[in-house]
């Protein structure tokens, strides 16, 4: 065994180690943005049947009128656009040079070139020996920034919808 050999370990398995912990975050935000989107969708019917009117009433189904939209949004094809979308993604920064493989929001930092750099060098070389490995790598960047773009929606939708309660709690103390 010479010394260099636990240089280049197979970087296939652990670039599919990182695609899958992206692919399971993804099918976990879609879980999340689908029970978030139900709860703000049912809780709207039931204030609208249940809540007297007022102007907090109000604020909260607007706020709740705005959750839904950010929950299907983040359920819908669109958000896996390859583009760019400045409100949803992480800036780029040309000076970072940290960052993690464990968390999707520091690899959607990077564009595929930088990339498949950093991890030719964090993985100790092979990354760029064929195309095949390039491509898991894009579809590593790929997959980090739409994860990136539903975890920033789902948030809104919390917000948006903790915004609601809170407006629901103030119409019961003010009542």
């Amino acid at each position: 065994m010479s010394v260099s050999s636990h240089l280049t370990p197979d970087p296939e398995r652990r670039l599919r180690l990182i695609h899958g912990n992206i692919q399971n975050s993804l099918r976990r935000l879609d879980w999340q943005l689908g029970a978030a989107t139900f709860f703000a969708a049912g809780q709207m019917a039931v204030i609208k049947i249940t809540a007297p009117e007022g102007l907090l009433t109000y604020i909260a189904l607007l706020a709740l009128c705005a959750a839904v939209p950010a929950g299907l949004l983040g359920a819908s094809p669109f958000i896996e656009t390859l583009r760019r979308i400045p409100l949803l993604e992480p800036r780029e920064n040309k000076q970072y040079s940290g960052g993690s493989l464990v968390n999707d929001y520091d690899i959607a930092r990077y564009s595929q070139a930088e990339l498949v750099n950093f991890l030719d060098r964090y993985l100790g070389g092979g990354v760029t020996a064929t195309p095949y490995y390039e491509d898991i790598v894009a579809q590593i960047v790929i997959g980090a920034r739409v994860a990136t773009r539903k975890r920033r929606l789902f948030g809104a939708a919390c917000v948006l919808a903790g915004l609601a309660q809170l407006c629901l709690f103030a119409r019961l103390i003010l009542r």
